[in-house]
């Protein structure tokens, strides 16, 4: 009785993971810790599945027993915008997919990418007249990258607006599990890939695409102009929400470490290793779901086919067996690979854009602030997405 009461007490407090329950400003990374020691595969009493040790989630993310497609989505939901985007197409769709969308980073492209890029850190950080106390969410750290890829998918200005205000509801969609984005009512991703359907139709219309969009009129030829449309909705979304909080959470750390901001700007090679160590750190990215194909085992633990399975990719990023001294933000860590971009067949298209959009940015800062101090931070309640609602610094030119 002792045990099965002290396993209660336990999975209650453990509770707090679920989204909706979630509190940004919680302890959540000594709670997640906890789980990966004690149960690092752990079934909540709400039926999802939390796989948290880094070896695990690792296996899982390249394990093909393990489908990137909700149960239920190929039966009577195959007109949900959502199923239609890269992330939740598997096989020969998923390839023509993924060629497409990732023609842009190859070859001389990020050339191309990098000039949109300079234009909007020229405009929102070497240029203002920052200094002082700032909420550097409100100033730069959202709206650079909103800038950015809207300016790489060819969003006019006055339509900025709009993509923030979807990339907020599409966050709480996702977090909140797949009943909301399969409801009957019309939601914030259907919006947002109807918008980019017609944006597609008049790009093709007027034959000029933007720097990110080169690979789509083919698509459209091969899969359809809806599903190719929807796409650009993805990369509206997932090409810059996961980067507005790589450079905030970056932030957050580098102003509560005044030696390392020395050091960084002492020594600009060392900013990739600042980026990459935000990204493990405070993985933009925390959760990412899996459904079985069959029944399977994950550590110990048995499974049925569609079973939810959450790997938590920002508990496996601080696995101790992993990263030595896992909650030290350290510039010298050695090279080992974070699992903040994913793993296997699925791996972040976009990583080579976050990466250089963080380095711009931090090199900016660099060479703006000679300091950069904490006054105050609220974290958003998300399970799923790590980041800043507002980060209040002190800024010293």
């Amino acid at each position: 009785m002792q045990t099965s009461s002290a396993g209660e007490v336990r999975d209650s407090a453990w509770n707090s993971v679920r989204a909706g329950a979630f509190s940004g400003n919680a302890d959540i990374h000594a709670m997640l810790d906890e789980m990966r020691s004690e149960r690092p595969v752990w079934k909540s009493p709400w039926g999802d599945v939390y796989v948290t040790k880094y070896d695990l989630v690792s296996d899982c993310l390249a394990d093909r027993r393990l489908s990137h497609v909700p149960p239920g989505g190929d039966v009577g939901l195959a007109d949900s915008a959502l199923l239609d985007w890269l992330i939740y197409r598997e096989g020969s769709v998923h390839g023509a997919l993924r060629r497409a969308l990732q023609q842009p980073f190859m070859d001389n492209g990020m050339a191309a990418l990098r000039a949109v890029a300079a234009l909007a850190v020229e405009d929102l950080v070497v240029a203002p007249d920052l200094s002082g106390t700032v909420d550097v969410v409100a100033a730069f750290t959202r709206a650079i990258p909103e800038r950015i890829i809207c300016g790489l998918i060819g969003v006019p200005d006055k339509d900025m607006p709009l993509l923030r205000h979807w990339s907020a509801s599409v966050s709480t969609i996702l977090d909140s599990g797949f009943d909301d984005a399969f409801g009957k009512q019309p939601n914030a991703i259907d919006e947002m890939s109807a918008y980019f359907v017609d944006h597609l139709r008049g790009l093709l219309a007027h034959g000029r695409m933007p720097p990110l969009l080169g690979g789509l009129p083919a698509l459209a030829e091969t899969l359809g102009l809806t599903t190719a449309g929807r796409n650009i909705a993805l990369l509206a979304f997932a090409g810059h929400e996961t980067t507005v909080h790589l450079i905030g959470n970056m932030l957050f750390h580098l102003a509560r470490h005044p030696a390392l901001w020395s050091a960084l700007r002492a020594d600009r090679r060392l900013v990739p290793a600042a980026v990459a160590e935000t990204l493990r750190l405070e993985s933009p990215v925390q959760k990412i779901c899996r459904w079985p194909l069959e029944p399977m085992s994950i550590g110990d633990c048995r499974f049925e086919r569609n079973e939810s399975i959450v790997l938590h990719v920002g508990a496996a990023n601080r696995d101790p067996d992993q990263f030595a001294d896992p909650s030290r933000f350290d510039l010298q860590r050695p090279g080992r690979q974070s699992l903040a971009f994913g793993r296997g067949a699925h791996v972040c298209i976009g990583r080579a854009l976050a990466e250089m959009e963080g380095t711009m940015v931090l090199n900016a800062a660099l060479d703006r602030w000679t300091s950069i101090e904490p006054v105050a931070a609220i974290w958003a309640d998300n399970s799923s997405i790590r980041g800043l609602k507002t980060l209040t610094l002190r800024l010293v030119p």
